[in-house]
């Protein structure tokens, strides 16, 4: 039997949203820039990882960065595990192979190289061992933390993970993408990646067919 080949093809709103995101990360990475590429906000369901792919991609051939590194990193791993999964099938778009950081001491050798790289990793793995502060693992410009579900994975910024995370990599640029709308009385997301660059609802998701129309129904809990 002959197999099906299926294609997945960026919709426009992905498309934007990589250019956009391109764009603010030249800015956030050079000397000048303050290091917060941005926040993508993408309804749940409009293809927020496969964006993820084509902006990796990307800024990996973009001559201004340099053959930078990019860190891909969620809370969870089993989000890890399945973000590494579409890394892996887009890796020909790559044009290098992705690897997630197995251990605190396996993240540490894979940031001290020169250049290059896609490093997947959770949060926790930034946590220093006994209570210390994390050393410096890269003082590099052109690192890229791109972070999945930006809004949760960055709490407590100030004293907690991501601030060990900043400790580690002081001049990295970070870049969320999110399938929530950050909560107005949320100041740490903006904080570390700054202001939405790309913003597609559920409401624009619908009516371009990319993703199907939710209904509530209320009912009474049985006693």
């Amino acid at each position: 039997d002959a197999k099906k080949v299926i294609k997945k093809i960026a919709a426009y709103h992905q498309y934007h949203a990589v250019d956009a995101a391109i764009v603010a990360t030249v800015k956030a990475t050079s000397p000048s820039g303050d290091k917060r590429v941005g926040v993508v906000w993408h309804t749940q369901g409009a293809g927020k990882s496969l964006t993820m792919v084509f902006y990796a991609g990307k800024i990996i051939l973009h001559p201004a960065m340099e053959n930078p590194t990019m860190v891909l990193l969620t809370d969870r791993n089993d989000l890890d595990n399945q973000l590494f999964d579409n890394f892996v099938v887009g890796q020909d778009l790559l044009r290098q192979k992705p690897v997630q950081a197995e251990t605190r001491q396996h993240l540490k050798e894979l940031l001290k190289v020169a250049s290059g790289g896609i490093i997947f990793t959770t949060i926790q793995k930034f946590l220093p061992e006994n209570g210390e502060r994390l050393p410096l693992l890269s003082s590099r410009r052109n690192i890229v933390v791109a972070a999945d579900e930006a809004h949760r994975s960055q709490y407590d910024f100030i004293d907690g993970l991501a601030r060990n995370m900043r400790d580690a990599l002081p001049n990295a640029s970070f870049i969320g993408f999110t399938g929530t709308p950050i909560e107005k009385a949320d100041r740490s997301t903006p904080a570390v990646f700054g202001d939405y660059i790309s913003i597609y609802d559920i409401q624009q998701a619908v009516q371009d067919g990319a993703t199907v129309r939710i209904f509530y129904e209320s009912r009474l809990a049985k006693p």
